[in-house]
């Protein structure tokens, strides 16, 4: 090799290392942005990374959501996340199967645990769609919407939209899902209405609903809505002892 070569050889080494240098200074302080909640495909899309297959896609989904925030050797608080975004994700994977009890459940037993009551609305709205989706025990979403919205939130105008909702779904539900309208207009000084709702189960229940439930319901009335005054002279209490 002759000496230009070598000195052009050198020049460009010494000019590489220098630009390395300067890219470094440039960009030490950069960091990769983290998304907690990566942005929410289409359900095609979501099928396809799974090769069409949406039960694939399914579980896949379901380990993000177990996993959103807590990856790379990073935990996240729940009161970080963007619940409007998460949301969309719950119902994305209610999409690819409607039958799976396990998307509401994470919603409503995990991430209904977030901090900050105040960011449950999303969720409570989703719980409220999948708990009145027909099949099975999915009425219970509904009944963990309506205790969130009511222990959670204080929100009681807002637990009462869920459990009116509960009431109303056809089958054969406890009867409590029945009751819940009552227990909170009772809670919320709306004894009238309370005494309606349970007057009404106990007319239509009794070749319906087992005697304890009928006689726990007239218990209600009896020394939870009316007062003892009240209650001393409605007929369905002249049996029930006053305490």
């Amino acid at each position: 090799m002759s000496i230009l070569k070598e000195k052009t050889v050198e020049i460009f080494l010494y000019l590489a290392v220098f630009l390395n240098l300067i890219f470094w200074f440039y960009a030490r302080d950069f960091r990769a942005e983290w998304h907690i909640i990566p942005p929410v495909p289409s359900e095609s899309r979501a099928q396809s990374f799974a090769i069409g297959d949406r039960q694939l896609a399914f579980r896949m989904i379901s380990v993000m959501l177990q996993n959103f925030g807590d990856t790379g050797g990073r935990v996240t608080p729940l009161e970080d996340y963007d619940f409007d975004d998460l949301t969309r994700w719950l119902r994305l994977s209610s999409m690819l199967d409607p039958e799976s009890s396990f998307t509401p459940y994470l919603a409503a037993l995990y991430f209904g645990g977030v901090q900050k009551p105040s960011m449950l609305p999303p969720l409570l709205e989703y719980l409220s769609d999948a708990g009145q989706r027909p099949g099975g025990e999915n009425w219970r979403w509904l009944a963990h919407a309506a205790y969130l919205a009511r222990f959670r939130m204080k929100n009681m105008d807002l637990a009462l939209k869920y459990a009116r909702q509960l009431a109303a779904l056809p089958g054969d539900q406890p009867v409590w899902t029945r009751q819940m309208p009552g227990f909170i207009l009772n809670s919320t000084g709306n004894k009238d209405e309370a005494l309606e709702i349970m007057v009404k189960i106990i007319k239509e229940g009794l070749d319906k609903y087992d005697p304890a439930e009928i006689t726990h319901t007239r218990d209600t009335i009896c020394e939870r809505i009316l007062d003892p005054e009240e209650a001393a002279v409605h007929p369905l209490c002249k049996d029930v002892p006053q305490q």
